[in-house]
């Protein structure tokens, strides 16, 4: 029996047709469990991970939300962050990322959906951890970060992203995600991490410092991640890239990597614009 969803805060119309229109609900989501883990054919290349990117962002304090049609199937989820002003739209339906669109105050969205708005494109990189062997000769000494250089990750990962939530690291630390990183000079040269849900790697946030790149830091940070999703029997792995990232995207290749879908970054100036640019 379905499990029936919490603190509805939300309600409106949408037309879904030249005919006629379909109401559709929209509920504040107060845990990850407040929404069934199967969803329709097609919903979205993240849904094994979904559950798990709603508890953490509420974790970090920020606020998910999902929206059903008249029969009750999930047509949409918006995951937001109001630290950082940044949300994800996870939906097939262009009315669905309209209306999430106007939810929040952004300074930018993902969303799997491309429309005629101007975005950046994150290609997703995936690769077959069970049919692929992991070989890469090491040039830096690997070591895998710990709760108790929480303090020295913030504060360098910050410098990739100063209005970042801080907040997420713990979080992500506390719910398993691992960070490798490279030292040099006594100091974190570089750090990428790495998730694992339900069989499935995710490989993200990799920062490599100015000063220390064309080293090839970044390429022993992702073999180590991806040899360690191996050690865990990982059936395979994904991440996103920037198209404005060539040199992640040029690693990526070399490990075999290839690309199986897109995310577009949607920015706040775009969507406000009266007379969309195609990307």
């Amino acid at each position: 029996m379905r499990r029936k969803l919490k603190f509805i805060r939300l309600r409106y119309f949408v037309s879904v047709n030249m005919s006629g229109s379909e109401e559709m609900e929209v509920s504040e989501l107060s845990s990850a469990f407040d929404i069934d883990s199967v969803f329709p054919d097609g919903f979205s290349f993240f849904e094994p991970y979904l559950q798990y990117f709603i508890r953490e962002v509420l974790e970090i304090g920020g606020e998910a939300y999902v929206s059903r049609t008249s029969e009750d199937n999930v047509s949409g989820i918006f995951i937001y962050d109001d630290f950082e002003k940044t949300g994800s739209v996870y939906t097939r339906s262009r009315e669905v990322f309209d209306y999430f669109c106007t939810l929040k105050p952004f300074n930018f969205l993902f969303a799997e959906l491309t429309t005629e708005f101007e975005s950046e494109i994150h290609d997703i990189y995936t690769i077959d951890l069970e049919n692929h062997d992991i070989v890469h000769r090491f040039n830096h000494e690997i070591s895998m970060v710990d709760e108790g250089q929480i303090g020295e990750i913030e504060r360098f990962m910050a410098l990739a992203n100063p209005g970042m939530n801080r907040r997420w690291v713990k979080v992500a630390l506390k719910n398993g995600d691992k960070c490798f990183g490279v030292r040099l000079d006594s100091e974190i040269a570089g750090l990428g991490w790495v998730s694992f849900v339900k069989s499935i790697g995710r490989i993200h946030s990799l920062f490599v410092k100015p000063q220390f790149r064309r080293l090839g830091i970044g390429e022993d940070i992702l073999y180590a991640r991806l040899l360690w999703l191996k050690s865990k029997h990982a059936r395979s792995a994904f991440s996103e890239i920037s198209r404005y990232n060539p040199s992640s995207s040029r690693i990526a290749l070399k490990a075999q990597m290839r690309v199986s879908g897109q995310v577009f970054q949607y920015f706040k100036e775009n969507l406000a614009r009266k007379e969309p640019v195609k990307s």
